[in-house]
C-alpha cells in the first residue's frame, strides 16, 4: 500500500470514506473554505476533529534532524557600534552563518522586550476577534496595503498551510493609522519602526561581511521597503498530516522573524529578547518624573538603578587611568597674545602642539573675569537646586524647536547606559532666547557668560587657524564662530560611583568646546590609551578642539561627593539653517596627505551623532572615506 492510500484511509474529510466519490473536487473545497473568511481559526472554532484533505502534505520524514544536536548560529550584537574589534568579530560571525546556514539568530539587537511582547499580543488580538471585524480586511488583492486571508497561494499550492495571515506594507509608504486594524495599529507602527532600525544595522553588517562598504546594500535600496506578515497558527488536531508553512526560501533581501514560545520554525533570523529585565519601562518611569538624577538622590536612593549600570570594561576606572604616572596637562597662558608678535608666535606653537598631541588644552588669562566664571557655576547650582515645578516648565526632548531644554540624558533611550547627570541646554547664538525665555535664577549670568565666551572663541579660532598655517580669519570665515550652544551639567553625588559614569566616553560634535568645570573635577581625557585626569585649575578653561587637530575622546567619572557642575559651550553651525558642507580643509590636503573624511553638513553630522547617542564610539568613523 503506497503512502497516498495510507493518508486517504486515515482521514475522514467532510465525507464518509465508504461513500466517497472516486474523484475529489479540491477546487470546490478551497472555494467553500475561502468564502467563510474565517480561515483556519474558523475551522478550529467549529470543533473540527480531522484535518480536511486540502491541508494534507506529503512529508520527507528523513529531513528533520531526529534528535541530532545541531548548533544554531546565535550572534550577540552588543557593542557592535562601540568597538571596532568587536564589530569585526560580529561581521565574521555574520559571514560564517550566512555562508553555511543562510540564517542566524540575534541577541541584544536593540528592540525592547516589551515591544516584541506587545507585537505578539497584538497579532493574537487581531486573529482572535470576531470574524466580522477581520472580514473588513479580507482580500486577495495584494495591491492593498493591508490584507487578511488564509494562504496567499490557496488556489495554486499543492496543499494549504495550517495558518491565517494579515499582510501590511509598512515602508516606504506606510498605511495611514486608520487603515490599520485598531486592535494593534499602535504596536504595528512602533514595531515596524524598530525593525527598520535593526534592518539598517543588519544590512551594514551583511555589506561588510561581503567585503563591501557598510552602506552598500542600503544604497541599492535593500532597506527601502518593508512588508510585515503576522501569522496565526491555530492548534491542529492532526499535526502529522499538515504544515504551518511549506518548505520555501523567502523572496526578500532579508527576513526578520519574531516567534513566540510555542516554536515550530525550522530556520530563523529571529529577534530574541533578554527576558529578565525590562529596561524601557525603567527608562520611561524615570523620564516621566522630570526630576532627573537629582530627583533620585533627593528621594534617598542608596543603590544606582540598573539603567545607569555600565559594563566593567566600559568603566575601566582602575586599570586605564594613569596610575601614579606624572602627565603634564597642556596649560596655555594667553596673556600678551594681542600685544606682542613674539608672544603670539609662542602661543600659536603651544596651541599647535597641544592640539596635535592631545586634542585639548587649558587656557589661563583668557579675558573672562573670575567673578563671571564663579557666578556662572553658582547659576547652574541655583537652577538645578530650585524646586522641581520651577524646572519642569523647561523640560522637553525637542531640541529642534526649543531654544531652552532641561532633561536628563539627551540620548536616554538610545545609549547603552544612562549617565549620572542632568542638563540644561540653551541656544545662545546666533539667535539667543529672549531674556524672559531663560530661567530666572540664572538668566543674567547666562547672557553675560555666553557673550564673554563668544569673544574668547573668536580669539581661539584665530590661534587655531594660524596653528594650521592658515590666515587668522580662516575658521571664522568658514562660519565656525556663528553658532553657540551652552550645556550646563549637574552631577549629583553618586552612592555607587563604581557602577556608572557622569558622561560616557565620546568626542564632541562641534568645531570647538569651551568647558568650565568646578573644583570637584572628574573630567578625564584619553591620551596614549590612558585615562588622564584633568585637574581643576582656578580660573582655567578647558578647550577641546575638533577641527584639523586630534579629536580627543573624553569622559566624566561619577563621584561620591558633589554636586559637581560644569558648563560646556559648543561652537557649531548645527544650530543654523546652514547647508554648507564641511570636510578636510582644502589648503591642508595634498597627494601625500589625502582627505580621510567625506564632506558633510553640520546638521547631518550632528543628526547622526545625536541619533547614536554617547555609545563610546566616534561619529567620525561613519563619515570616513
Amino acid at each position: 500500500m503506497d503512502y497516498s492510500l495510507i493518508t486517504k484511509s486515515k482521514c475522514t474529510d467532510e465525507e464518509d470514506p465508504t461513500t466517497r466519490k472516486p474523484e475529489y473536487d479540491r477546487l470546490s473545497k478551497l472555494k467553500a473554505f475561502d468564502e467563510t473568511r474565517a480561515g483556519v481559526k474558523g475551522l478550529v472554532d467549529s470543533g473540527i476533529k480531522h484535518v480536511p484533505r486540502m491541508f494534507h502534505h506529503q512529508f520527507d520524514n528523513n529531513s528533520v534532524s531526529c534528535g541530532i544536536h545541531v548548533s544554531i548560529p546565535i550572534i550577540d550584537l552588543e557593542k557592535v557600534k562601540q568597538n571596532r574589534t568587536t564589530r569585526e568579530e560580529i561581521v565574521g560571525k555574520v559571514r560564517n552563518a550566512s555562508k553555511t546556514w543562510g540564517f542566524f539568530q540575534v541577541l541584544n539587537h536593540g528592540i525592547p522586550m516589551n515591544v516584541m511582547e506587545e507585537m505578539k499580543d497584538g497579532a493574537r488580538r487581531f486573529f482572535e476577534q470576531d470574524v466580522e471585524s477581520k472580514s473588513q480586511f479580507f482580500s486577495r488583492d495584494y495591491t492593498k496595503r493591508v490584507v487578511y486571508n488564509s494562504n496567499f497561494d490557496l488556489y495554486s499550492a499543492p496543499a494549504a498551510k495550517w495558518r491565517d495571515t494579515v499582510v501590511c506594507s509598512m515602508a516606504p509608504d506606510p498605511p495611514k493609522p486608520e487603515e490599520l486594524p485598531a486592535v494593534f495599529r499602535d504596536i504595528m507602527l512602533e514595531y515596524s519602526k524598530q525593525v527598520m532600525n535593526l534592518g539598517y544595522l543588519l544590512f551594514e553588517l551583511l555589506s561588510e561581511a561581503l567585503g563591501l562598504n557598510p552602506d552598500y546594500l542600503k544604497d541599492i535600496d535593500c532597506a527601502k521597503g518593508l512588508v510585515m506578515l503576522s501569522h496565526y497558527y491555530p492548534i491542529c488536531p492532526q499535526p502529522e498530516l499538515t504544515l504551518g508553512s511549506s518548505k520555501h526560501a523567502d523572496n526578500g533581501f532579508l527576513t526578520i522573524l519574531l516567534q513566540d514560545n510555542v516554536g515550530g520554525l525550522q530556520s530563523v533570523l529571529m529577534a530574541k529578547p533578554k527576558p529578565e529585565y525590562d529596561r524601557i519601562s525603567e527608562l520611561k518611569a524615570f523620564d516621566e518624573t522630570k526630576a532627573g538624577v537629582k530627583g533620585l538622590v533627593d528621594s534617598g536612593i542608596k543603590h544606582v538603578p540598573r539603567m545607569f549600570h555600565y559594563r566593567p570594561d566600559k568603566l575601566d576606572k582602575n586599570s586605564s587611568v594613569s596610575n601614579g604616572i606624572h602627565v603634564s596637562i597642556p596649560v596655555i597662558d594667553l596673556e600678551g597674545v594681542k600685544e606682542d608678535p613674539g608672544t603670539l608666535r609662542n602661543i600659536v606653537d603651544k596651541v599647535r602642539n597641544a592640539s596635535k598631541s592631545w586634542g585639548f588644552f587649558q587656557v589661563v588669562n583668557h579675558g573672562i573675569p573670575l567673578s563671571v566664571l564663579q557666578d556662572m557655576k553658582d547659576g547652574v547650582v541655583q537652577f538645578f537646586e530650585q524646586d522641581l515645578e520651577a524646572k519642569r516648565k523647561f523640560f522637553t526632548r525637542d531640541y529642534s524647536t526649543k531654544k531652552v531644554a532641561y532633561n536628563s540624558n539627551f540620548d536616554l533611550y538610545s545609549s547603552p547606559a544612562a549617565n549620572w547627570r542632568d542638563t540644561l541646554f540653551c541656544l545662545m547664538a546666533p539667535n539667543p532666547p529672549m531674556p524672559h525665555e531663560l530661567p530666572e535664577v540664572s538668566r543674567d549670568i547666562m547672557m553675560e557668560y555666553s557673550k564673554q565666551v563668544m569673544q574668547l572663541g573668536c580669539l581661539l579660532f584665530e590661534l587655531l587657524s594660524e596653528a594650521l598655517g592658515l590666515q587668522p580669519d580662516h575658521l571664522k570665515d568658514m562660519g565656525c564662530t556663528q553658532g553657540l550652544g551652552m550645556l550646563s551639567h549637574y552631577y549629583p553625588a553618586c552612592p555607587q560611583p563604581e557602577l556608572t559614569l557622569g558622561t560616557t566616553k565620546h568626542s564632541d560634535n562641534d568645531f570647538l568646546t569651551v568647558l568650565l568645570q568646578d573644583h570637584i573635577g572628574g573630567l578625564q581625557v584619553l591620551h596614549q590609551n590612558q585615562w588622564v585626569d584633568v585637574p581643576p585649575t582656578p580660573g582655567a578653561l578647558v578647550l577641546i578642539s575638533n577641527d584639523g587637530f586630534r579629536s580627543v575622546e573624553h569622559r566624566v567619572v561619577a563621584n561620591c561627593v558633589g554636586p559637581r557642575v560644569s558648563v560646556a559651550c559648543f561652537f557649531s553651525t548645527f544650530f543654523l539653517p546652514d547647508l554648507r558642507t564641511y570636510g578636510p580643509i582644502k589648503e591642508l590636503i595634498s597627494e601625500e596627505n589625502p582627505p580621510k573624511y567625506r564632506e558633510v553638513t553640520m546638521r547631518e553630522y550632528a543628526g547622526y551623532y545625536n541619533a547614536k547617542g554617547l555609545d563610546g564610539t566616534s561619529a567620525l568613523l561613519h563619515f570616513k572615506l
